[in-house]
């Protein structure tokens, strides 16, 4: 794999703060009508164990292709981006979620650049709640 001295070079951070009206918002568009750990404090005390409900993991994947976007330009990241993420802890009302990049690794691929980030979020209290990488080819 050749190098192109990008490595390690963190990428600009996206910071959200999340509300219960932005998660009810989220998941209205594939949750219609129905309580769910993410609407409802009494099943995700029944489900989880938790006194306040979550927000959904599609969420901080959002968030992490928001930053790969605009790391990566509309073009790119829309065209081939990828983004996985392992989660970790909860997101709840209240939490202020940072999402930041290290980029790992880039190869020649046809069509351009692979490039890898290394993507982590953290809530105010410094807890990563996801961890994960993203991807993308520019020309």
């Amino acid at each position: 794999m050749a190098s192109t001295g990008l490595e390690n070079k963190t990428i600009p951070t996206l910071t959200k703060s999340i509300t219960q009206v932005k998660i009810n918002q989220f998941e209205s568009c594939g949750i219609r009508d129905r309580e769910n750990i993410h609407n409802s404090p009494e099943l995700a005390r029944q489900r989880l164990g938790t006194s306040y409900p979550i927000a959904s993991g599609r969420m901080s994947v959002a968030f992490a292709s928001e930053l790969l976007r605009k790391f990566f330009g509309p073009e790119s990241f829309h065209r081939n981006g990828v983004v996985s993420l392992k989660f970790l802890r909860p997101v709840k009302e209240g939490d202020t979620i940072t999402i930041s990049g290290i980029m790992n690794s880039s190869q020649p691929v046809e069509g351009g650049t692979l490039v890898t980030v290394d993507i982590s979020c953290e809530n105010q209290n410094g807890d990563k709640t996801a961890v994960g990488q993203g991807s993308a080819i520019v020309p």
